[in-house]
């Protein structure tokens, strides 16, 4: 994931990894691309952005300075996100093998005091939902 003015590990972020799965929430038909200049317009709820690789005029973009999902629907359309990983059976397999033990690991937290049982549920749910 090379493109604008980032460094590749920013991507790797938890909070840019939740941007790159709602920038594919984004329809198709709400997306203007100047492939020419590498830039979008993209209507949203609150307006259109104007959108760059290095920047948006949207509040997320405005607020944190750090790629939003307008960004990376820019970086999609025009190629650069070709490399966001892929399942892979063999890992997808080896995890669903764990999860009982993923399990354990969160109750442990939960009946120490670490985590709600809220979370805890939350988090069984997730994991059982695989």
């Amino acid at each position: 994931m090379n493109f604008g003015n980032w460094d590749n590990s920013i991507h790797e972020y938890c909070e840019q990894i939740k941007r790159i799965a709602f920038m594919q929430r984004i329809k198709p038909e709400n997306v203007y691309v100047d492939f020419e200049q590498k830039t979008a317009e993209i209507i949203g709820s609150r307006g259109t952005y104007n959108t760059t690789l290095n920047s948006c005029t949207c509040y997320d973009f405005e607020t944190r300075q750090l790629p939003c999902k307008h960004i990376y629907r820019l970086a999609f359309e025009l190629g650069f996100l070709d490399d966001l990983p892929k399942i892979n059976r063999k890992a997808s397999k080896a995890f669903k093998d764990n999860i009982q033990n993923e399990i354990e690991r969160y109750k442990e937290y939960y009946l120490n005091g670490a985590i709600s049982i809220e979370k805890f549920n939350k988090i069984v749910n997730a994991l059982q939902s695989k």
